[in-house]
């Protein structure tokens, strides 16, 4: 017999019911026996008979005890049994009971919610697995976003932000998750902003700010999350740092060639209008201004061509074959060009090489370009009696080419900055010399598309170096 039958309530008191109903039995047995007179005959006879009826009776309570535990205790117990490993978690087989009563459909209506638990138990096993992997899917997109995000409940606390927000807002040493934003996020205008987003209804608010310790420029997109009433809002962090910086420098380079276009045509008109209001008659004033129109036009023709060939360059519009050159021979090429220059202004333009032949990656067109901007600016800002010197030499897999002046030299400030379009350390003499303020521009991007890159060292009142290098031709 089942233990767990035994230790049923049900059954102990059904136990217990026929206990009692067979002492009942035999307590009127007893009492018959006890009020018949002993004298009479047949007394014996009828004690065992009514004994013999008592152990019947006794044999047939025992019987219906044991159907009536077949029928309904043992099911029971079995259904409480399969209750019990259905609250704990386990799947429970299901109950076999033949017959058409209360019990049967007890029995069937278990059975159906086992089979409703186990397909509801493989929907939520399905639906977990989906929601996880779209939880797994949602976390890569974010983490994979450059844009930074932020999610934030109505008590401003953050939910979520992914690995590109904790950079921008330099929120590496919190862990952000479950604090609330102004324990976090050291910029009051986000909190104003998040505010502002939660307690109103307009959908969307835009803020541009800068973050000081990271000199950086953010732009945020808030967006209250739809419900009511509101359940948070997300945020949106863009970088436009390097934006904004392109738009100074756009800004700045249509500011330049206005004023670097308007300078020489408002000296042909002023000359122009010289001559017509009668200097066209002063053959000698009059040859003088045409000539000042002439070097004005030619400035303003070498400012336009070096304009096209820098955008071309920007571009990649600017086609360029970069091969193997032989840098030497180029060299010696913009020297001799510039030796008359050179020595109408009374400089020394020499040029020296470790190698009778020095092979580097470049564009020949493209190098000779850089070399003539050098060797120009040196000599537009050496002073009369000084020298230029243009090296070549190789250094493992990169071929050093430095041209060297003892000009007027560069203050440390602007050193970073010469190669700017337009940027000029002293204005004045540049346009005394004639300089475009293009010609380093159109050196530094060259060097970048052969794969090389241009440095200058230099010291105010001693010179200035600047060394171009190129891969060299293994």
């Amino acid at each position: 017999m089942d233990l767990d039958m035994l230790h049923s309530p049900l059954f102990r008191r059904i136990l217990l019911l026929f206990g009692g109903f067979g002492l009942f039995c035999l307590a009127i047995l007893g009492i018959v026996s006890l009020s018949i007179p002993s004298s009479s005959s047949g007394v014996s006879a009828l004690r065992w008979r009514m004994l013999v009826t008592a152990a019947m009776l006794l044999v047939l309570g025992l019987s219906l005890l044991a159907q009536l535990m077949h029928w309904w205790i043992v099911p029971l117990v079995e259904l409480t049994r399969a209750t019990k490993l259905m609250s704990s978690g386990k799947q429970p087989e299901r109950m076999i009971v033949d017959s058409d009563d209360e019990l049967g459909r007890l029995a069937n209506a278990f059975n159906e919610m086992i089979l409703n638990v186990e397909t509801r138990s493989v929907e939520l096993q399905t639906n977990q697995q989906r929601v996880t992997r779209d939880n797994e899917q949602l976390a890569t997109v974010l983490e994979a976003m450059v844009e930074g995000v932020i999610a934030v409940d109505p008590d401003e606390r953050i939910l979520l932000a992914n690995t590109a927000a904790i950079q921008l807002l330099d929120l590496k040493s919190f862990n952000v998750v479950g604090r609330r934003t102004w324990e976090s996020i050291r910029l009051p205008q986000i909190h104003e902003l998040i505010r502002l987003t939660l307690n109103e209804n307009q959908e969307q608010h835009r803020m541009e700010f800068a973050v000081p310790w990271t000199e950086s420029t953010v732009a945020v997109v808030a967006s209250r999350l739809p419900g009511t009433p509101c359940p948070g809002a997300v945020l949106v962090f863009h970088d436009v740092t390097e934006l904004r910086r392109l738009e100074n420098l756009r800004r700045d380079f249509v500011s330049n060639v206005s004023h670097e276009l308007k300078t020489p045509l408002a000296a042909i008109a002023a000359y122009a209008e010289t001559l017509l209001n009668g200097a066209l008659e002063d053959g000698d004033f009059g040859r003088t201004f045409v000539g000042r129109i002439a070097e004005q036009s030619d400035r303003l023709n070498s400012l336009i061509l070096d304009l096209l060939e820098l955008a071309r360059i920007e571009s990649s519009e600017h086609l360029l074959l970069v091969d193997a050159v032989e840098v030497n021979s180029i060299l010696k090429a913009s020297a001799e060009a510039h030796q008359a220059i050179a020595q109408s202004k009374q400089l020394t333009l020499e040029t020296a090489s470790n190698e009778e032949q020095l092979y580097g990656q470049a564009d020949a067109e493209g190098l000779r370009t850089i070399v003539d901007n050098l060797i120009g600016n040196a000599i537009n800002y050496s002073r009369p009696g000084g020298s230029i010197h243009v090296r070549s030499r190789r250094e493992g897999e990169w071929v050093i080419v430095e041209v060297q002046d003892n000009g007027v030299g560069i203050a440390k400030e602007f050193q970073t900055r010469i190669f700017e379009r337009f940027f000029r350390v002293d204005r004045a003499r540049s346009r005394e010399v004639g300089g475009t303020g293009l010609g380093l521009s159109i050196v530094k991007h060259l060097c970048q598309l052969f794969g090389g890159n241009v440095k200058v060292t230099s010291q105010v009142g001693v010179g200035s170096t600047f060394t171009v290098t190129l891969k060299a031709e293994s």
